[in-house]
């Protein structure tokens, strides 16, 4: 397969792949990258809660999660239990090999250094300076990436690469990259940079052509944010076979979506959740989930069942709590599988129906939302029975069974 042209100086192209994915998850079909029959993909069940694991470096016994887990986001062994498909990781946008320091990089491929609007600054993703950025859009850099990290992982028996912090927004600021002593702008820098989406996007496409052509699928962790372009991220979305949302609906750590961002990623779950199989990391506010509310967790699994498809998985831990596998009751609720579409309550709050139970979500800030319930007796996850009405405070979920 012969590398997509280079995009310098500004001067971009729109690629097909660019409008057909998005048009595709638009209209409900499916793209090439959810079609190829030889990939090994999760097969996450259709009722209860679909679950992955998010590394397993730190777990002894991986038999804990026999049963419960239908991908693993960076797998550090292919020894997992059955249905629990494993992948490889890496960094999309940088050299993953430690050895291969800024001063390497200096002296022999200088011209391979990402570098911001200033021409001086590296530009390192999060700050970290382990791993150097790398033009992504170079020929050469596309081999030597390929042969060093991706190869070695296939040669290995990994069914899946999972690339991580995807971003379809500028958010490193790179701008451009040198070529021998000639600076060579490519970016605006900016955050919103289109340029800089039509690259991400050639790449991806670039990596999801060859893995395909060997019978691998991809994941990505494609990053969402206010910066983010929803057709930019329908496109990478629609080039991936496991879209991987770090943010989930509690915004990667800080706190809950709530109000106009709350609707923003729900309506784009939603609309990718039939089509694409999608594991949403959710990471309460607390250390550990042993010590997370009630309430962030009731928040978690309701968000959920509310947008939850049969491709559909999640993962629920406290901050950072990656590499061990966690758990708690909640995370074995099974209400069965869904019996009606998500809907607007006249309360304000979001619902919907299962065979045995229902979901409800107040994504309100500021409003509490008092829900007129179906007819018969409600349980909550905690065993508490409701009937007639439920009080939901702001910015909360409830799942409820009827059995």
């Amino acid at each position: 397969m012969s590398d997509a042209p280079r995009i310098t100086h500004g001067i971009t192209r729109r690629s097909l792949f660019v409008g057909t994915a998005a048009a595709a998850l638009l209209a409900g079909t499916t793209t090439s990258a959810h079609a190829a029959p030889s990939l090994t993909l999760p097969d996450p069940p259709a009722d209860a809660i679909a679950r992955g694991q998010v590394f397993d470096n730190q777990v002894p016994d991986r038999s804990v999660y026999a049963g419960l887990v239908s991908f693993v986001w960076g797998a550090s062994s292919l020894a997992q239990p059955a249905g629990a498909v494993p992948s490889a990781y890496m960094p999309a946008f940088r050299d993953f090999d430690q050895t291969h320091t800024l001063a390497w990089y200096q002296a022999n491929h200088p011209d391979w250094i990402a570098y911001k609007a200033d021409g001086t600054t590296v530009a390192w993703e999060f700050g970290n300076t382990t791993y150097v950025p790398i033009d992504f859009q170079n020929p050469d850099v596309r081999t030597f990436y390929w042969n060093s990290f991706v190869q070695p992982k296939i040669d290995a028996g990994y069914p899946i690469i999972a690339f991580d912090n995807v971003l379809t927004f500028n958010g490193y600021g790179n701008a451009g990259h040198y070529d021998g002593t000639q600076w060579v702008p490519q970016y605006s820098g900016d955050r919103v940079d289109d340029v800089w989406a039509e690259a991400v996007l050639d790449w991806l496409s670039y990596l999801s052509g060859r893995l395909h052509a060997a019978g691998i699928g991809m994941a990505a962790n494609i990053t969402w944010s206010a910066s983010v372009k929803v057709p930019d991220m329908l496109s990478a979305v629609g080039l991936v076979d496991v879209y991987v949302d770090e943010q989930g609906l509690t915004v990667h750590r800080p706190e809950n979506y709530n109000d106009s961002a709350w609707d923003n990623k729900y309506n784009f779950t939603r609309q990718i959740a039939g089509q694409t199989l999608h594991l949403a990391i959710n990471e309460t506010t607390e250390e550990t989930l042993a010590t997370a509310t009630q309430a962030q967790i009731d928040w978690a699994v309701a968000n959920y069942l509310l947008y939850r498809e049969q491709k559909s998985m999640m993962a629920l831990c406290g901050v950072g709590e990656y590499h061990v596998f966690v758990d708690c009751p909640q995370l074995h609720t099974n209400i069965g599988t869904p019996s009606a579409a998500p809907v607007l309550d006249a309360s304000g709050a979001y619902t919907r129906l299962y065979q045995h139970g229902m979901t409800l979500v107040n994504r309100s800030s500021t409003a509490t939302a008092v829900v007129t319930l179906p007819a018969g007796t409600w349980t909550d996850l905690h065993g508490a029975t409701v009937s007639g009405q439920l009080s939901m405070p702001p910015n909360s979920g409830s799942v409820l069974s009827n059995l």
